[in-house]
């Protein structure tokens, strides 16, 4: 039986990355600084990715941008984009096909996760409708205006009391399959005894910063969490989210403000609610990190095209860089989503299996954790002998 491959974590505390590290581009982006803050997770907010994009010019100005194939635009469409600000408002949208649909999580579940503990979201069954009720006057959320779980000060009550403590943007779904925006929603148990009692988690789509009932919404119903334990899901949006505004020409775009609710229908008995909510403007909202959980294969030939699927890319082409034999490559690429890439291996004339390390890099330079992929070589055509000299 083959050996397991080595997951990231147990190849971040062993020191097997920091080869990786050592290369040209590992020290460009600070691939070591990346590998070990990814422990607790919230990198790319901690590091003000998303600020130094924007003060060198924006998504469109990005430094990380990786050799495209010049069939790609064939095979993505142009769509509005409800992503955070620091992305494009309207961007290149791979067609459903093969590799997207793989990288979903309804078929490609991460088999060693990458990520912290507190950054994989609970399977959850959905809640009931919400009923409508004014909000208290929400106090801000740690930080930053969306958030963070990192470093936020214990809040022990006596008695029960959730906190909303961050939300981030996963990806944006997509119109092929009429699927809304899906964000990630992490909340906390300041009370000091176990809450058993069912709570809904909810998020709201409007254009406007008060309740309404009659828009698109979604959530999820939580079971119970231990006294000081943080949780976290996955919300995803009715596709109408994409389509609730409209811009000076008439065209659908996507909602303005999102509504996050905890305990959105009031079934826990706390004193204190002011900690259970925020409304934010949609662009305010940051982006998860960049984790690869598979690529399709595992193994394929120099010059094969294969598809990595994970979380957090970005809308539109990064790098994608590949290490192999000391050599330090880039991958060309054919698609691109939030949730996964299609790529094609560099053709290199290897004599043997080489084992090479995959790294995908968002555009405002937040890197994935590596995928391992061995790569054999090419199979070389049979050349026939030649025609005997009569």
């Amino acid at each position: 039986m083959a050996s397991r491959r080595p997951n990231f974590a147990d190849r971040l505390k062993t020191g097997q990355l920091r080869r990786l590290a050592d290369t040209r581009i590992g020290r460009k982006l600070d691939f070591g600084r990346q590998f070990e803050m990814s422990r607790r997770g919230d990198v790319a907010r901690r590091l003000s990715l998303s600020r130094s994009l924007n003060r060198n010019g924006g998504w469109n100005s990005r430094r990380f941008h990786g050799h495209v194939h010049s069939t790609f635009v064939n095979f993505h469409f142009g769509s509005w984009y409800a992503g955070p600000s620091c992305y494009p408002a309207h961007t290149w949208m791979p067609r459903w096909s093969p590799w997207v649909s793989w990288s979903w999580w309804d078929t490609c579940l991460p088999v060693c996760d990458p990520r912290p503990m507190f950054c994989r979201p609970l399977v959850c069954r959905p809640c009931r409708p919400w009923v409508i009720w004014s909000y208290p006057t929400w106090v801000s959320l740690p930080v930053v205006s969306s958030g963070t779980w990192v470093d936020v000060a214990p809040a022990r009550d006596d008695g029960r009391d959730l906190q909303l403590l961050a939300v981030r943007f996963v990806d944006a779904g997509h119109p092929d399959q009429k699927l809304g925006p899906r964000y990630r929603v992490w909340f906390r148990n300041n009370g000091d005894k176990k809450i058993r009692d069912d709570f809904n988690v909810m998020l709201l789509a409007s254009n406007d910063r008060e309740p309404s009932r009659d828009v698109p919404q979604a959530g999820v119903e939580i079971d119970k969490i231990d006294a000081g334990a943080i949780q976290t899901v996955d919300i995803r949006l009715p596709f109408e989210a994409n389509t609730l505004d409209r811009d000076s020409e008439k065209r659908e775009i996507p909602f303005r403000f999102l509504h996050v609710l905890v305990d959105s229908h009031r079934d826990v008995d706390e004193p204190f609610e002011e900690n259970n909510g925020v409304v934010l403007a949609r662009g305010d909202v940051l982006p998860v990190d960049p984790a690869s959980f598979s690529a399709n294969v595992i193994s394929a030939a120099a010059g094969d095209m294969i598809d990595i699927a994970g979380e957090g890319f970005g809308p539109e082409p990064g790098e994608v860089i590949i290490q192999i034999n000391g050599l330090e490559l880039q991958a060309e690429i054919y698609g691109w989503y939030d949730l996964g890439v299609h790529i094609k291996l560099p053709s290199l004339p290897l004599a043997t299996d080489a084992e090479a390390d995959i790294v995908i890099v968002r555009g405002d330079g937040a890197v994935s954790n590596p995928v391992q992929v061995k790569v054999v070589p090419a199979k070389r055509p049979v050349t026939p002998p030649p025609a005997p000299v009569k």
